[in-house]
């Protein structure tokens, strides 16, 4: 299975049609790549932290639906984490501030003590890789050396996160001990204000991970295996909404790589062509989630009728 470990919660996003109101989404990055690779068919569990309040219940049923293992998961009575989103445009994206303290996702983070043996891929995110959770997602990076492939997006929250000199220096240190290395160009220029996105990709590239990828909206995506560069388009899709682009693209990657036998300790690097096999898929699950509202990502016969058209 492939193990995600991460936040889940309430995303309350604008109504366009009705003043002062907000929809509530089931959301959070990590959730959103469990619920991604659930549909395309692959084996996953989560990793985290959720009420037994009803917006918790409703988290925890999405997980289900979709078939998604919980049984690793801790539930508290605390309230769900809420997260209000602002939206931004194809190139911007959304912003997004957070309540965190009181709530299910302030604890400790239920790693278990004895890697799952079933567990052949660990991805981690999202603020709750770098916020008070750090240390903890940092150790299981390092626990699951050796026993599987580990996949890392920062996704980086600066209401979450603000203090940047601290966060570059733990999102290096993780981005190390992972294989695969996904970010947003957002991501990248925040972290390396001024550095072109291809040199904080190029370095991450360098430090240990088989390949490092960095998207890029409405321009696709680059990825640097080893010291190339490979670059894939973006589909041409009429912008609905792209809360939840990046989190497609991350679970149709870790889908494709899946498929191809490409995760878990026995796994090699890939190749030019692998990647960019892998690169297209993920684009193309990401251009179809921007065609919905909230994060709505597709299953895998709905990014293969996209490919072939």
């Amino acid at each position: 299975m492939i193990l995600i470990s991460g936040e889940a919660l309430i995303d309350l996003i604008p109504d366009p049609e009705r003043e002062n109101a907000y929809d509530a989404v089931l959301g959070g990055s990590p959730y959103n790549v469990a619920i991604g690779l659930g549909r395309l068919g692959a084996a996953t569990a989560f990793l985290s932290r959720i009420s037994t309040d009803g917006n918790g219940e409703a988290l925890a049923a999405g997980l289900r639906d979709n078939g998604v293992d919980i049984s690793l998961v801790v539930r508290e009575p605390r309230p769900t984490t809420l997260a209000f989103v602002m939206r931004g445009t194809a190139k911007t994206g959304s912003r997004y501030s957070f309540y965190l303290d009181g709530t299910a996702y302030d604890g400790p983070w239920p790693f278990p003590a004895e890697w799952p043996a079933a567990a052949r891929h660990l991805h981690v995110g999202s603020f709750s890789a770098v916020e008070r959770h750090g240390e903890a997602v940092a150790g299981a990076m390092k626990n699951a050396g050796g026993r599987a492939t580990v996949s890392y997006d920062p996704n980086i929250r600066p209401f979450v996160t603000p203090d940047r000199e601290a966060v570059t220096r733990l999102v290096e240190r993780q981005a190390a001990l992972a294989h695969v290395v996904k970010a947003s160009e957002e991501d990248l220029l925040w972290l390396y204000p001024g550095r072109p996105v291809e040199d904080g990709l190029a370095a991450w590239a360098g430090a240990g991970p088989r390949f490092c990828v960095a998207t890029l909206g409405e321009r696709g995506a680059l990825a640097m295996l080893g010291a190339e560069a490979i670059a894939v388009p973006a589909p041409r899709v009429e912008v609905i909404d792209t809360v939840g682009a990046g989190d497609s693209f991350m679970s149709a990657l870790l889908g494709a790589m899946d498929r191809d036998g490409a995760l878990g300790a026995a796994s090699a690097a890939p190749d030019r062509a692998a990647l960019e096999r892998w690169l297209r898929f993920a684009a193309c699950a990401s251009a179809i989630t921007c065609t919905r509202k909230g994060s709505n990502p597709p299953t895998r016969a709905e990014v293969e009728r996209a490919l072939a058209a």
